[in-house]
């Protein structure tokens, strides 16, 4: 019997053997881990494991987010200064102070088109800004494209009706909004556009233009920049350069541009098509104008 039992614990032993082996060397481990300071590696958003994987340099700058997310940081970055830039040009370089200054009266003082002028200046501007600069950086980043910035038409046209129960909705408030002082003094913004058919048509050709330049400044370039890399969260990032363009205009105008730009700057994101929402801004700011000009009685076909 004796010897039945130490020839099972001669088979048992090595296997206990290992077993406090192993767990002397468990304890060992982490108590020279506790000593140096080493944590386990985290997961999630900016985790990375040790420090010899944040080998990207903006990994280093930054510290606490791992190669992945720093490789595409660089992205993010140039297009936030894109819009920086696109947007301090248009402020200041599209000003009334500019074109005075590059292009000065004559001797005779201000000529009756003057203003129109500094109108077609500014649009250009913004052309230049909004549009041409964003779409020369996105056609340089490496695996960019101008049609990530919600070029297409299939989904406008799949969606169009969609844009027409946006119009049909906003008609009733810009009717009401139209009846205010401070509207109809407001626009048009050229002041002249009554005066004759060709003021009237340059000026919203002229309008028309901008308004593609802004959607695809905001709705193509940001959302569909942006949200390669945080999703739907490009709409309400977007929404507040939106808004502060607006603060010149009277504020049921500005409160409006934040229902705007989320409502607008989603169905981009979803449609992959900016093109509704320049037919919405294009019809809506041409019944803002003709609203302004009936009311002061100022239609071109009033007057020949």
């Amino acid at each position: 019997m004796q010897q039945v039992i130490r020839e099972g614990f001669r088979k048992n032993s090595p296997r206990a053997t290992r077993k406090r082996r192993d767990r002397r060397q468990g304890t060992a481990a982490a108590s020279e881990a506790a000593h140096r300071g080493t944590r386990a590696p985290e997961t999630g958003f900016g985790a990375g494991g040790n420090a010899s994987d944040s080998t990207h340099p903006i990994a280093k700058i930054l510290g606490g987010i791992d190669a992945a997310t720093a490789a595409n940081l660089w992205q993010v970055a140039v297009i936030c200064v894109t819009a920086c830039l696109a947007l301090g040009l248009v402020q200041f370089v599209g000003s009334e102070q500019t074109f005075l200054h590059v292009f000065p009266p004559g001797p005779r003082g201000f000529d009756s088109y003057w203003v129109l002028r500094y109108k077609a200046w500014w649009v250009a501007v913004i052309v230049a800004s909004y549009l041409a600069l964003p779409a020369m950086v996105m056609a340089a980043m490496p695996g960019k494209r101008l049609r990530d910035c919600n070029l297409g038409f299939e989904g406008f046209r799949r969606h169009f009706w969609i844009y027409v129960g946006l119009y049909g909705a906003v008609l009733p408030v810009i009717w009401l909004v139209s009846l205010t002082p401070e509207f109809y003094t407001f626009y048009p913004m050229y002041p002249q556009a009554g005066r004759s058919w060709f003021d009237l048509l340059c000026w919203e050709g002229l309008y028309a233009g901008q308004f593609i330049a802004l959607e695809f400044f905001f709705r193509g370039f940001l959302v569909g920049g942006l949200s390669r890399f945080i999703g739907a969260l490009a709409v309400p990032v977007c929404v507040m350069p939106y808004l502060m363009i607006h603060f010149t205009k009277p504020w049921p105008e500005a409160a409006g541009s934040v229902v705007a730009g989320f409502v607008l700057g989603w169905l981009a994101w979803k449609t992959k098509s900016i093109w509704g929402g320049v037919c919405v801004h294009c019809a809506v700011a041409s019944t803002m104008d003709l609203l302004a000009l009936a009311h002061k009685g100022q239609l071109p076909w009033l007057h020949g």
